[in-house]
């Protein structure tokens, strides 16, 4: 992530999780997947606050209600993430519930106990580990000689599927929801300070399939100081707001959609993959100055990815092997 804009979002916290597994940092993942709920279940139940014995309610520091986040927590799995914890689709209950959830989250990110599971009056004693399998884990639950029940969780796996059961959530949310509170501003001090640091390159991926927009953020990683893909063309207009892209890569043009970004943004420059039939159809006038002026690009798919990662730094402005 360049120094220059290192912010981030909802979904580069999900992005996060899923690079931390692929790199096996698994306490770094799984302590940020465990947070996933925590946000979802705030934005998913906000009328979900603590009250007083006598009904009032309880306030903040700054006044406003206080959450009930523990209920808020495990309603939210229960609701959204449960269907991407069954160990067979037919199963009628998914492996670990939202109270199992919340409690492992409680105790991994707070109490710090190191699941040692020596305590005689522990109710529950959870096993993480590692490469079970694509299941949850294929060890099943079971109750010990004294009564205590032992959950072993696979924490690449607890890792993916609380990330794509928040992903899932916030596709089908976030024009309604306000995930934008969220977001975690940080400064850059360089910067804010009047320096003059070189603002890094962004390339912004807009992609209907997710598996393709995820292979391409891959690809022109060499290329961008960062990739951002999207599936919905309107995403970029939040994740930007008032900034702009290094340079736009559209696989699809979308032609349900009214005035995506990338056609009143006549100064990024604009990289099509795909028929270029599609594109001129539906940019029109755009392309043709776009193109006028060297700030258009097209490729079939799938493209060459030496020739992809060479073209996109050259519309960014870069020659090829320059950092």
């Amino acid at each position: 992530m360049a120094r220059g804009d290192v912010s981030f979002t909802f979904l580069d916290r999900i992005g996060e999780i899923r690079r931390n597994v692929r790199d096996e940092r698994w306490q770094s993942a799984l302590a940020l997947a465990l947070t996933l709920p925590d946000i979802c279940g705030g934005i998913a139940y906000p009328e979900l606050v603590k009250k007083y014995r006598d009904g009032r309610v309880m306030e903040d520091r700054y006044g406003n209600p206080a959450r009930d986040v523990g209920n808020q927590y495990i309603l939210w799995f229960d609701q959204y993430a449960a269907p991407f914890f069954k160990k067979q689709e037919t199963d009628e209950a998914p492996y670990i519930c939202g109270e199992r959830c919340w409690q492992l989250r409680c105790e991994y990110l707070h109490q710090n106990k190191g699941f040692v599971n020596l305590e005689a009056e522990q109710e529950i004693h959870f096993h993480l580990g590692i490469n079970c399998g694509t299941s949850i884990c294929q060890l099943d639950q079971e109750t010990d000689g004294e009564g205590a029940l032992n959950i072993r969780l696979d924490i690449e796996q607890l890792c993916l599927r609380l990330s794509l059961a928040a992903q899932r959530f916030y596709e089908e949310f976030h024009e309604t929801c306000d995930f934008d509170l969220y977001n975690t501003p940080v400064i850059d001090f360089i910067q804010w300070s009047g320096g003059q640091e070189r603002r890094g390159k962004t390339a912004a991926v807009v992609c209907r399939d997710e598996v393709m927009a995820k292979g391409l953020a891959v690809a022109l990683e060499p290329a961008a100081d960062r990739v951002l893909t999207f599936t919905n063309p309107y995403d970029p207009v939040k994740r930007f707001a008032k900034k702009k892209p290094s340079v736009w890569v559209v696989t699809d043009p979308f032609p349900e959609k009214k005035d995506p970004p990338w056609t009143a943004d006549r100064e990024t420059p604009l990289l099509f993959l795909g028929e270029e039939g599609e594109c001129l159809e539906r940019e029109g006038k755009r392309l043709q100055a776009q193109k006028e002026q060297g700030r258009f690009g097209k490729m079939k798919l799938p493209p060459d990815l030496r020739e992809l990662r060479r073209l996109i730094k050259e519309l960014m402005g870069e020659k090829e092997g320059e950092e």
